[in-house]
């Protein structure tokens, strides 16, 4: 029987970034019961909450399921501590992108860093170049596209053509955005300077 230790790093890390208290949860598994994905992945929400109340980085980081995670809030919504743990769930997203620990095989997580691009460089999300991009880096998926995207121009919901959003106010948010997680991270090397 594997055993393993106890660390409070990054439950402690998680609640520096996000204000969220990892260790109020009690395993009453309400956010499991409700999130649309936990079938898909080895963990779910319950269990990913465990895992950073024992400090199990490779449990949380090697699993695909927060990359899978839509962002729906269902597990927030449901639980009755008040955590929010789709706020956990992001900040587990910031670290792995930081510290390198995305799985491979997660084409969720590309996805996301493809539309941070976008919004960065048009000031708003441009389906197409996402669909491009997409293709280049995963070529098989382009069959996909093809079935779907026409029936997506057809519904409106994709535009062939770009329209800018307000790419100042975009690359001002980036900015504050870096500085805010640069100060975080310089306050976390402080911390643990100091311990």
């Amino acid at each position: 029987m594997a055993t393993c230790t106890v660390s409070p790093l990054l439950a402690e890390n998680v609640g520096t970034g996000c204000g969220e208290n990892a260790y109020k949860c009690y395993q009453c598994k309400r956010c499991t019961s409700g999130c649309p994905v936990a079938l898909y992945a080895d963990m779910h929400p319950a269990m990913i909450m465990r895992a950073v109340q024992l400090g199990q980085l490779d449990m949380v980081f090697d699993d695909r399921f927060i990359w899978l995670c839509t962002g729906c809030e269902t597990c927030t919504t449901r639980c009755p501590q008040g955590i929010d743990i789709a706020a956990i769930i992001d900040e587990l997203k910031i670290i792995a992108r930081r510290d390198g620990r995305i799985p491979a095989g997660t084409p969720s997580a590309a996805m996301l860093k493809l539309n941070y691009d976008s919004f960065v460089r048009w000031g708003r999300m441009w389906e197409v170049e996402l669909i491009a991009r997409d293709v280049l880096r995963r070529p098989k998926s382009v069959t996909s596209w093809l079935s779907l995207g026409p029936k997506m121009m057809l519904k409106g919901k994709i535009n062939p053509t770009i329209q800018r959003g307000d790419t100042l106010a975009m690359k001002r948010m980036v900015q504050t955005a870096e500085s805010i997680t640069s100060a975080k991270l310089r306050r976390q090397a402080d911390a643990g300077g100091e311990a």
